[in-house]
């Protein structure tokens, strides 16, 4: 008996393996991506059956599958399977399904609450009875008659749920893809108080496979030797499926999951579960478009999607005579999205130019161009420079999707702009730099320098320069720029100044003379004729007339002008009229009036006539408003009144007349007393005087008033004193 218990034991060992888990009856492989990196437009779609359908359970194979199955409880957790004292067995519990176990069909189960499910509900030895003791003493490795009879351990240990936890059952999914879980949630451990233990048992419907989902189990090695076991037993306790290292003993488990499959055989007879792998049964997979169109059966089903598209596996299957189907579904998305190339925009370059485009695409496998419209033989790279003119494209392959673009590239000549030799001028010349190119077009922008600084608002093809300075003009024909240089030496003119015009004298000499000493050459013209020396800053001449003085002066690149004219006045003709009795009109003509007139030393004065002058000689001067000068001489007669005179008969001053009074003939004279009696009429076209006497008696010495009446009504009055 130890022999065939150790290949058992062997023979469950070599079951054991690692796979990825299927959690539901049937199940599409996960969802894909078509993109332009996949090797084709086109997938294959799996699908997978649970290994167990239609195959019998008289063995099992044991297998451990990556990760944990989610079979969530409902919202209440589960059913209580009241088991509230320590080793009990739960009561009798339904099965919302029928479950193959070891070639029998059950639809009941008891819950140990020691981690064990039996098939049996009535066993006496070991006890597996509905509220009965549930043992939790072994120490025997399975398979043995000792042990629990037609039961899953899950894991068998001894727990007490007196001290923490719960024991609960609920199903999870819809027919006929349905669980039964058995959930210990936290368990405490027997005698370890303090140690918990989570673990689940899932019975699959339709397939018959059970799952032993170990959470979290320590060992508690203090109590029964910390034993503890995972197996499925037979009815007869000859049969067992022990995964590897987890037969009766001390060990410790940790998100640990154990499935077993059932793998056929015959029923009853020792068997290890170490059968075929494959699913068994009768059954059919059948594939539709969300339309439900049969797009094809089996387990596989090649597409080639344009868009993204989601499919759907049907599995149809008989159990117990009775037809059931369920289904998945997959959807491929069909992801084309990439980086689209981008030459930018046409290019206009000019003539000797290279553009360099760039075709660089993310993830590009491939890269062809074109000029033309035919292949560029070489060109299998990311970049291109052009030198020539022409439409060129770019096509580029990413995987199995491909992006393009066209470009336009025109070439245009460089605008040929010449200003010339650098010039040297004078500021009072126009300096005019012309930048139209030779090979003008009509669409050029210009733009000037000056010193290296942008001149504001010069962008005409010509500049007119009146600074010094180095002119740079930039042409651009909409493309091609082209510049120039030229260096400008502006000169400052000389300030040449002839003086205002001049009014000259008729007894001097004119003298037209330039501010500026130092010229190179000076060209005089008077009244059109060229005169003087041309190296003389100054010209003479005299004479009586108009002149109009022109000078043309050389000094380095300069020529400057001036003109004035000069007036060299007549000579000044003075005509004095003296007038009788004192009085002077001076006529003047030539020179420039107004005129100033003045007699002998005196002040000049604006008026030509003189008044009361003296009986004399006169020099008579007149100035006019050139100042220019002129004289005569002029004798002025006068009205003599005697003071005083003495009629002594002594030959002197015996008589008083008026003298001079004869060149008045038509005058008349009144001599009157103190009193104003008339003494004595004269009329002075008579030579007589007054001989001091009144009506042949002297008159008496004392002072007498005359009154000498001019035909034109002028009067002389005044005095005079008889002295005896």
């Amino acid at each position: 008996m130890k022999k065939r218990l150790l290949l058992i034991v062997l023979i469950g060992f070599t079951s054991y393996f690692i796979r990825a888990q299927q959690c539901k009856l049937l199940e599409a492989h996960s969802d894909t991506t078509i993109t332009c990196l996949s090797p084709s437009p086109c997938v294959t779609l799996r699908a997978t059956v649970m290994r167990g359908l239609g195959v019998p359970t008289n063995d099992y194979q044991a297998v451990r599958p990556s990760g944990l199955c989610d079979a969530p409880p409902p919202s209440n957790g589960g059913t209580p399977t009241y088991i509230t004292d320590d080793d009990k067995w739960s009561g009798v519990i339904n099965l919302p399904f029928t479950f193959m176990y070891f070639g029998h069909p059950y639809n009941k189960i008891l819950i140990g609450a020691n981690g064990v499910i039996s098939f049996d509900l009535n066993n006496s030895n070991p006890v597996q009875q509905p509220n009965g003791y549930c043992a939790w003493e072994f120490n025997q490795s399975a398979p043995s008659p000792s042990l629990f009879h037609n039961t899953i351990f899950g894991a068998y240990h001894d727990v007490d749920v007196r001290y923490g936890g719960t024991i609960k059952y609920y199903v999870s999914g819809t027919a006929p893809n349905r669980i039964f879980v058995v959930d210990y949630d936290n368990v405490a451990q027997y005698q370890c108080n303090s140690l918990h233990t989570s673990q689940r048992v899932l019975l699959y419907e339709s397939v018959n496979v059970i799952d032993v989902q170990i959470i979290d189990k320590p060992v508690c090695s203090s109590w029964n030797h910390g034993n503890a076991l995972i197996a499925l037993q037979n009815e007869d306790g000859t049969v067992a499926i022990v995964p590897p290292g987890r037969n009766t003993g001390d060990w410790a488990a940790h998100d640990e999951l154990w499935r077993f499959y059932p793998n056929g055989g015959s029923s009853g007879g020792g068997g290890s579960g170490s059968g075929g792998s494959g699913s068994g049964g009768n059954y059919t997979l059948t594939w539709y478009d969300m339309n439900n169109n049969v797009l094809g059966t089996g387990d596989s089903l090649r597409v080639c999607p344009d868009t993204t598209t989601s499919y759907r596996v049907q599995l149809d299957f008989t159990i117990n005579g009775q037809t059931k189907s369920t289904s998945d579904t997959v959807t491929v998305t069909v992801d084309y999205s990439h980086d689209n190339v981008d030459l930018g925009p046409d290019q206009q370059i000019c003539l000797g130019d290279t553009i360099h485009l760039d075709a660089s695409v993310q993830n590009a496998t491939a890269y062809h161009w074109y000029k033309d419209g035919t292949p560029i033989a070489g060109a299998t790279s990311a970049t291109y420079d052009v030198t020539q003119p022409g439409q060129y494209v770019a096509d580029v392959e990413i995987g199995i999707c491909s992006t393009s673009d066209t470009i336009n590239v025109e070439y245009f000549d460089y605008p040929r702009i010449d200003l010339g030799p650098d010039i040297t001028a004078c500021s009072n010349e126009s300096v005019t730099l012309d930048a139209t190119p030779s090979n003008v077009h009509g669409n050029e922008t210009y733009v000037w320098e000056k010193d290296g600084n942008t001149i504001s608002g010069a962008t005409s093809p010509t500049l007119d320069v009146t600074e010094t300075g180095t002119y740079v003009a930039t042409v651009t024909n909409n493309v091609c720029s082209n510049s120039d240089t030229i260096h400008v030496e502006i000169q400052q003119a000389p300030p040449l100044d002839l003086g205002p015009d001049q009014t000259v004298c008729s007894y001097e000499t004119a003298r037209v003379e330039a501010n500026i000493t130092d010229g190179d050459q000076y060209h005089w013209t008077i009244n059109g004729t060229p005169a003087g020396n041309s190296t003389d800053p100054y010209v003479e001449f005299s004479g009586t007339g108009q002149y109009d003085v022109h000078l043309t002066m050389d000094k380095g690149v300069c020529t400057v002008e001036d003109s004035v004219h000069v007036t060299i006045l007549e000579p000044l003709q003075i005509d004095p009229h003296p007038i009788i009795y004192g009085e002077l009109v001076v006529d003047v003509s030539g020179g420039l009036p107004q005129y100033y007139y003045a007699i002998n030393d005196g002040d000049y004065q604006t008026d030509n006539h003189f008044y009361n002058l003296p009986d004399g000689d006169y020099t008579v001067h007149v100035k006019d408003s050139n100042d220019c000068e002129g004289e005569a001489q002029t004798h002025v007669i006068n009205l003599i009144f005697p003071k005083f005179f003495s009629p002594n008969n002594d030959g002197r001053n015996d008589t008083w007349r008026v003298v001079n009074s004869e060149n008045t003939p038509d005058a008349e004279l009144f001599i009157y007393d103190r009193y104003g009696r008339l003494i004595k009429y004269m009329h002075t076209s008579s030579d007589e005087s007054w001989d001091g006497t009144f009506n042949g008696i002297p008159a008496s010495s004392t002072d007498y008033w005359y009154v000498l009446k001019l035909k034109n009504g002028k009067t002389y009055k005044g005095h005079f004193t008889l002295i005896r």
